[in-house]
């Protein structure tokens, strides 16, 4: 057994002690501060005095007074690491897989190797464009999963018309129709379509435009990319990450 590790353990105790308690005095101090927060996770941040809180899949930061909120990456000298862009990464992929597949529009692969996530909008060039060449992914083993982002907002035309996508009896049908600017077999505009959620959960993991494409992990690769370019990105990022 080493024991100059040994030695360590009172002190590393202490630090946990002493981050236990302070972590308990800025949350109640968050709760007095910002009473309608949705706090996920609250965590040091290093020994920088700092804490890092997750508020509605965003990443904030205070210090441990809770009197001061900090927006804003933080890097590390020394590694040159970004801490905040990893830890995004990961809030982005946490929320990514907890939204629900049977609300998506998924167009399958027989045989698949890669998901993506791709927020579209029928009344979009390069959306229409990504999606006439769906097969051609498809057979590339990438299965395409779509998500509504209306760009002109919840309340729009566009919006109305991806709502007449999902509620369509046949949704693959009805999006590709629609993305060939060919009328969507009419519905009515079903009370429970996830249209306008998917809209704000888009805003959340900062798409601005559309086609916006998702990895596993939750990295966005904005814009469109032709089949065999997606999957050559593919191959080499997650080869990267193996």
């Amino acid at each position: 057994m080493n024991l100059s590790r040994l030695a360590w353990l009172p002190l590393l105790l202490c630090v946990s002690l002493v981050h236990a308690d302070e972590m308990a005095e800025l949350k109640a101090e968050l709760q007095k501060q910002l009473p309608d927060m949705q706090l996920q996770s609250l965590a040091p941040v290093g020994q920088t005095g700092l804490y890092e809180a997750v508020i509605d899949d965003r990443i904030y930061y205070f210090t441990a007074d809770g009197q001061y909120l900090l927006q804003g990456d933080i890097l590390a000298l020394e590694s040159r690491e970004n801490i905040t862009e990893a830890r995004r990464l990961e809030v982005k992929k946490g929320l990514l897989d907890r939204i629900n597949e049977d609300e998506m529009i998924i167009f399958a692969a027989k045989k698949p190797e890669y998901t993506v996530t791709v927020f579209t909008d029928v009344d979009c060039g390069y959306c229409r464009e990504l999606h006439r060449q769906v097969k051609d992914y498809n057979d590339l083993g990438i299965t395409i999963r779509y998500m509504a982002f209306p760009r002109a907002g919840a309340e729009s035309e566009s919006a109305n018309k991806l709502i007449e996508v999902w509620c369509a009896k046949d949704q693959q049908k009805a999006m590709t129709d629609a993305k060939a600017q060919r009328e969507v077999n009419k519905t009515s505009l079903c009370a429970d379509n996830p249209v306008a959620e998917q809209f704000e959960i888009g805003g959340k993991l900062g798409v601005r435009g559309t086609p916006a494409i998702f990895l596993d992990d939750g990295q966005m690769l904005p814009g469109y990319l032709p089949p065999q370019k997606l999957r050559d990105v593919l191959d080499e990022y997650i080869g990267s990450r193996e």
